[in-house]
């Protein structure tokens, strides 16, 4: 089961990073801050888009990290996690296609969050 969890995690982080370029403003295209993503294990959070479709989501995952580091209940903290991205998306280019990846956020921080939670 956790071999099973960690080849889908594995392949979801890769495909979110292959399939659309992360919105980039740091040196070199590279953002400067990237909290999105499970933090410093798998090599960090290098493959792991920090925005899609021209709105940034780097403060909605900071905010979703401090809500957890805060002791409120981790479903609750995802919730509100996936309402923020949602609202983010407001603003988007393609806010359809923002919800989707921002559901796909929500999808992996419920399925794989718990090992750092």
């Amino acid at each position: 089961m956790k071999t099973t969890r960690f080849a889908l995690l594995v392949i979801f982080f890769a495909a979110a990073a292959l399939a659309t370029p992360a919105f980039a403003d740091g040196p070199g295209g590279c953002p400067r801050w990237r909290p999105c993503g499970p933090g410093n294990s798998f090599g960090g959070n290098r493959l792991v888009g920090q925005g899609y479709y021209g709105v940034d989501f780097r403060p909605t995952c900071a905010t979703h990290d401090a809500c957890l580091a805060s002791g409120a209940p981790r479903a609750y903290c995802d919730r509100q996690f996936y309402k923020h991205m949602n609202c983010v998306c407001e603003s988007s280019t393609h806010p359809l296609l923002c919800r989707m990846k921002a559901f796909e956020y929500f999808a992996a921080a419920r399925l794989f969050g718990g090992f750092y939670y």
